[in-house]
């Protein structure tokens, strides 16, 4: 009989921890059904990671070693690897050491298939740097406020302006991909006017808040609010530019 089982609530995200990687599936599985199978069997389970830096097909090679708590202590077993891209991100990218795995999902099927789901956590407000994020592509724009709020804390204004437009460029895709009753979220736009007032860019200030004035939007108070900042943003121009 099939049998699966999820596993979130038995592990909680650790505080200072996020989601970096949702729904992975554990690489090489097949190669290792036996090992598999136990521990998808068992109760009592989480994942471990260990670098492979003696393989020679992969440098950045990450196994992942299933592991269960019984009456004699607990069992090791190793599964499969972290998908190469995911593992070529972490160790790439400077975040060996810094993630952990999180047991998603095993099943076991009336055939003998198994399959293990996971995620990857990392730090949080350091998604950016794992999987920082291109116009139209990557992690979706929600996921960047904290790493803006980092930025803007330590005073890397230029890297909080490069990363915010193309928040913005993302949330105004997304308007766009969903139509009408679909408006943009303005709080990245914001940020920028406020950091662009901070530097004394008046005149970029207000190309944003203009920029936002033009797409659509959703009820609330922040249509008037940014347009009443737009106001005062183009008095400020003015009498610089006098």
């Amino acid at each position: 009989m099939a049998r699966g089982k999820y596993h979130l609530q038995e592990q909680e995200i650790p505080e200072g921890f996020q989601i970096f990687e949702d729904r992975l599936e554990v690489a090489g599985v097949s190669f290792r059904k036996s090992d598999a199978t136990a521990f998808a069997a068992s109760e009592s389970v989480w994942l471990e990671l260990e670098r492979e830096v003696d393989n020679k097909h992969d440098k950045n090679a990450i196994r992942i070693i299933g592991c269960s708590k019984g009456f004699f202590g607990t069992r090791r077993y190793f599964i499969g690897y972290v998908p190469r891209a995911v593992s070529r991100k972490v160790v790439e990218r400077g975040f060996w050491g810094k993630v952990k795995p999180r047991l998603l999902k095993t099943y076991i099927g009336d055939s003998g298939y198994v399959e293990i789901l996971f995620q990857i956590l990392g730090p949080k407000g350091q998604k950016y740097q794992f999987d920082p994020p291109k116009s139209g592509e990557g992690g979706h724009y929600t996921e960047y406020g904290e790493r803006v709020k980092q930025l803007k804390a330590e005073n890397r204004l230029d890297e909080a302006i490069d990363l915010l437009l193309k928040l913005v460029d993302q949330t105004e895709k997304e308007a766009k991909n969903h139509g009408k009753g679909m408006g943009v979220a303005p709080w990245y736009y914001e940020q920028l006017a406020v950091i662009y007032r901070k530097q004394k860019r008046y005149g970029d200030e207000v190309q944003i808040l203009e920029r936002y004035e033009n797409q659509p939007k959703a009820p609330g108070v922040s249509p008037h609010k940014l347009a009443e900042r737009l106001v005062k943003a183009r008095q400020l121009r003015d009498k610089q530019r006098a």
